[in-house]
């Protein structure tokens, strides 16, 4: 049977593609050809920071859907594992999969929440896309350690954050910021959950993390730095929609410092960071000239006048402002 023919056959069984459009062949794909910038930005930013040949890593693609990251992964010879709840998406993968020969991919049906390295063992990439954002905020803390827990290398996480952080959950003993969505509605049934392929499995209603309290989190989970992904760059470029690399390495001791080494890491405040470098206020003439002309004695006995009474100057750190008033 040609791989037309065997394409439509399943479609007729199990359904059409939802997004991924996967290349079956020069001239086949599992839908309608579409770039998926998304899986751009994450192969790019994986073979930039593996450290070793995509082919050399274990890679992990959590709540996979129809595996095109996966797959993606296993034609550069990785050993890429995807993990989908539901069997109808988990058929799809394994289609592509063996239309494209892969011997190196596999995928299995199972809750992400299940993750431990007794079951599935360690990675070298952790691909946690689309994700988050359809869990509670306890199991995503669940997964955040697990990810941690059977990650060797980096966690890269594609989510939605909260903008302003209006509901608050404990979550260890710590209070997070973020905001609940709506996956479904009460009093549906377990069957209409399942057949509802870009929603949770089963909770009603999710949490999004502002990303101060998502940052903290990865702190607080044991990884060595994380970073902000800023390109490959993504077309629709959504203010509440980030990624980000978890790297999971040594912490490196500051050797030429030791108040430097023994400082504990502070967590990100909430909200949007008031502080700036002075220079980037917009001054009016009469300040410019009063700051040309006046002696520095005189400025310095104005400032915190005026930044008590108005809060005009944000507080004064420059060196030689330090070095004079010691």
């Amino acid at each position: 049977m040609n791989t037309n023919r065997h394409l439509q056959d399943f479609i007729q069984q199990h359904g059409e593609w939802t997004a991924m459009s996967i290349k079956l062949s020069d001239d086949i794909t599992t839908r309608v050809p579409a770039p998926d910038h998304r899986l751009k930005r994450l192969l790019q930013v994986c073979s930039d920071l593996a450290g070793k040949p995509l082919s050399e890593c274990r890679v992990l693609d959590l709540a996979c859907l129809e595996g095109h990251y996966a797959i993606e992964f296993a034609r550069h010879g990785a050993e890429a594992v995807g993990i989908e709840g539901r069997e109808t998406s988990v058929a799809k993968c394994n289609f592509v999969k063996e239309e494209l020969g892969l011997t190196r991919a596999s995928f299995v049906k199972d809750d992400v929440r299940n993750l431990t390295i007794a079951k599935y063992g360690m990675f070298d990439i952790v691909i946690c896309s689309g994700l988050l954002y359809h869990l509670t905020a306890q199991d995503a803390w669940g997964l955040i350690e697990s990810m941690h827990a059977v990650c060797k290398g980096m966690v890269v996480i594609d989510t939605f954050v909260s903008l302003d952080g209006p509901c608050t959950v404990e979550i260890d003993g710590v209070t997070r910021h973020g905001h609940v969505y709506a996956e479904h509605a009460e009093g549906e049934s377990a069957a209409e959950k399942y057949r509802k392929l870009w929603a949770s499995l089963d909770n009603n209603a999710s949490f999004w993390f502002t990303e101060a309290s998502l940052m903290n989190m990865l702190t607080r989970a044991g990884f060595s730095s994380t970073l902000d992904v800023m390109g490959p760059t993504m077309p629709a470029n959504l203010r509440d929609r980030k990624t980000f690399v978890a790297m999971k390495r040594e912490k490196v001791r500051v050797l030429t410092s030791d108040a430097t080494d023994r400082h504990p890491s502070v967590e990100i405040d909430e909200g949007i960071n008031p502080r700036f470098d002075p220079s980037q206020i917009n001054r009016g003439k009469l300040f410019l000239t009063a700051k040309h002309l006046l002696p520095e004695g005189v400025k310095d006995t104005v400032r915190p006048a005026l930044r008590a009474l108005k809060k005009t100057f944000p507080p004064d750190a420059t060196p030689e402002f330090q070095r004079r008033h010691k």
